[in-house]
């Protein structure tokens, strides 16, 4: 809620105690006949220094011919003295307190309080530092805009897009909520969902013919789209949205079973496929309108964008619906024709977003009278789900492709790299002499993420985040955290990286194994036995090499049931401690559930383990010291910096997406730039003067 419910619902509440309150009589007279009253009633204490409160509370004891001495106000000691003062002289009964008991939750609750009556929606900093004016101090909470208006509310504060005339609502975007399985009727329709959600059986067979095929039809496709009106393709992305969320379990569930996600972690990514539809619809019109440049007398300078041709999407197993759909939408909505070929793991979840947005393709098509695009639509877009050492490499090195957006390993994307240059090797001299573009590539290529544990953190916050950070979704993020780097004076095995590990053990300890489509599972199972046979690997010859280890026990098979895809498996979460910063476990990408706690010296050195390595995807600090905050946002070189919070679940247009360095081309997935890697910029210049007009000013 926001902070006007929030005031609107303690009148309320107030309202509903002086009700029960004996004594009173209705604002005729006639005595109040409540149950409560017949039954003893009570007698409200208040505690609040919200005058705007106290005085609707007030006015409730007039209303009912209540005395005032049936409430009792009651306020911090050393706080708002002069409405205590004020009060008193009213007659009003006060009860002035001080919390009493050990030192160490005694400032934890001062310091709560001094962060409430502090904020920049506080009563007290409005009423008596910015000597607000006392009729909005006295405003009635109701009076504001109402709960429906909420979501209008939120684009508009967080200005996170452009508001543009003719698409979805023509409100700005905000990101869809989470479901909040804390509410049964929410847990049983999901769990429905996931029962019944079937993924679909898609062979990974097209052939090298065939994917050139698809470039062949797509290139040709490509000038009509490219030319389409940008509100229509924006279109295509916002009834894409609405089918996804009518679809929204249903998308999760197969997942699920598909990739092993729990429901958490598949919820999140069917929000986020959606976001990115919504987010790049609103963003993509503007690219596509001639912006002036300057207002010279005598000359008219524009810029515009036009799509570069065929886009090839190679997306990847751990957000196989996210992923895939965002950088998909993104080259469909600035005009480029697309091959989707997706994760041999997960090419069920990859057809039912490629059936949503085609259906969505003709539908906007036929609502904007395009009838010439109409029946090249299953041209404009094609899936291909295929082998990618054969059909993928053929599809990146076809003459015809003209970028390349890729989520992936390291390895995988160095290759596209290099064989998407037209000087490549690989291509034979006919082939080279054909081309007639660069190739573009964007490219995300995975991290090796450290948190740091300041000597200053809060550690009840910290542990929970490390937890998440390094195992959620049974660690397969490349934003997932894998180094622990925990700041101690005293050494390695000092009092304060030694109390944080045991604190982070025992928090592990408490993580469920089990069936994803169990809600109450936290770990799931890795998303195929070569991907566990590797994980393993790390993890033997990690303890062979004599590190101190804790590992959370994996159930019996037996207790394992699978009603997910027979090809996964189980890996139990590990953390290793003591380790070295030249550990394999310390510099290779694992990709799965174990952790690395990392000894550093001071914050400093913290910082300078942080950046030793190449990867540039994500970091995290949690400090309570505003300098080595600053010190983390100046030197920690990272695309995605978390400051006291966890280091995966980044947002749409709140926190764009993408390292840099050997973690890929600083894309920003979700942000306001995205869309310029899928676009060529043209300016044209023309000279007005002496042409029978002038230009505007």
């Amino acid at each position: 809620p926001v902070k006007w419910q929030t005031d609107a619902c303690f009148e309320a509440m107030t309202e509903v105690f002086l009700d029960a309150t004996p004594g009173g009589t209705a604002a005729g007279g006639t005595a109040l006949q409540s149950s409560a009253r017949t039954t003893g009633g009570i007698k409200l204490a208040l505690g609040s220094h919200n005058a705007r409160s106290i005085a609707a509370a007030l006015a409730g004891l007039e209303k009912r011919n209540l005395p005032r001495s049936a409430i009792e106000l009651q306020m911090l000691h050393g706080m708002a003295d002069q409405l205590k003062y004020a009060a008193a002289e009213m007659g009003l009964r006060i009860r002035e307190y001080v919390p009493v008991g050990d030192m160490v939750p005694g400032m934890a609750y001062l310091v709560r309080r001094l962060l409430e009556n502090t904020s920049n929606e506080s009563w007290l900093k409005a009423g008596f530092l910015d000597n607000a004016d006392v009729g909005a101090l006295l405003a009635t909470p109701a009076g504001r805009p109402a709960p429906a208006d909420l979501t209008t509310i939120a684009a508009e504060r967080h200005a996170l897009s452009p508001a543009v005339e003719g698409i979805g609502n023509s409100k700005a975007f905000t990101t869809e909520p989470f479901r909040d399985f804390c509410e049964s009727h929410t847990r049983d329709a999901f769990a429905k969902a996931v029962a019944a959600a079937k993924v679909p059986a898609i062979a990974n067979d097209r052939t090298v013919e065939q994917g050139a095929e698809m470039v062949k039809r797509a290139d040709a496709a490509f000038p009509a789209w490219r030319d389409t009106d940008p509100k229509v393709r924006a279109d295509v992305l916002v009834r894409a949205a609405a089918a996804m969320r009518v679809r929204r379990d249903e998308l999760s569930g197969v997942m699920i079973k598909e990739a092993g996600k729990t429901w958490r972690e598949a919820d999140a990514d069917t929000c986020e496929a959606i976001d990115f539809c919504e987010y790049y619809a609103r963003c993509a019109v503007g690219l596509f309108e001639r912006q002036r440049l300057g207002k010279f007398i005598g000359e008219l300078d524009e810029q515009l964008h036009q799509g570069r041709g065929v886009a090839i999407v190679i997306s990847p197993w751990n957000f196989p619906l996210a992923i895939c759909c965002g950088m998909t939408v993104a080259a469909l909505v600035t005009g480029n024709t697309v091959i989707v070929k997706p994760a041999e793991q997960t090419p069920g979840i990859a057809k039912l977003m490629f059936d949503i947005l085609q259906e969505a393709l003709r539908a906007a098509l036929a609502a904007s009278g395009g009838t010439a695009l109409q029946s090249s639509a299953s041209d404009i877009l094609h899936f291909c789900p295929a082998p990618g050492e054969t059909t993928g490499a053929a599809l990146v090195r076809h003459p015809r492709t003209a970028l390349i957006a890729f989520t992936g390993s390291r390895d995988v994307g160095l290759d596209i790299y290099t064989a998407a240059a037209p000087g490549s090797p690989f291509m034979t001299p006919s082939l080279r002499d054909s081309v007639t573009h660069l190739k573009h590539v964007i490219c995300e290529m995975g991290g090796k993420n450290a948190l740091i544990i300041d000597t200053s953190a809060d550690l009840d916050e910290a542990v929970l985040a490390a937890r998440q950070s390094a195992f959620g979704f049974q660690g397969q993020k490349c934003s997932a955290c894998s180094r622990l780097i925990v700041v101690d004076e005293a050494g390695p095995t000092g009092p304060a990286i030694t109390h944080f590990r045991e604190r982070l053990v025992e928090a592990t300890k408490a993580l469920v194994i089990g069936d994803p489509t169990r809600p109450g599972t936290d770990v799931g199972p890795v998303i195929d036995a070569e991907a566990a046979a590797k994980i393993n690997g790390f993890i033997e010859r990690a303890k062979k090499s004599g590190l101190s280890f804790s590992a959370l026990p994996l159930p019996s098979t037996s207790s394992l049931p699978l009603s997910v895809s027979s090809s996964l498996s189980f890996v139990s979460p590990h953390i290793f401690w003591t380790v070295p910063e030249t550990h394999e476990l310390a510099r290779e990408e694992i990709f799965g559930p174990v952790l690395s706690v990392i000894h550093a010296r001071d914050f400093d050195d913290a910082l300078r383990i942080a950046n030793s390595l190449p990867y540039k995807l994500t970091g995290g600090v949690f400090t309570r010291k505003p300098s080595h905050i600053e010190q983390a946002k100046r030197e920690f070189r990272v695309g995605n910096l978390y400051i006291n919070r966890g280091t995966t679940g980044a947002l749409v247009a709140r926190q764009p997406f993408g390292g840099f360095a050997m973690s890929g081309g600083g894309t920003k997935a979700g942000g306001a730039d995205y869309l310029k890697h899928f676009v060529d910029p043209r300016n044209i210049c023309e000279n007005t003067l002496r042409r029978g007009f002038a230009p505007e000013l």
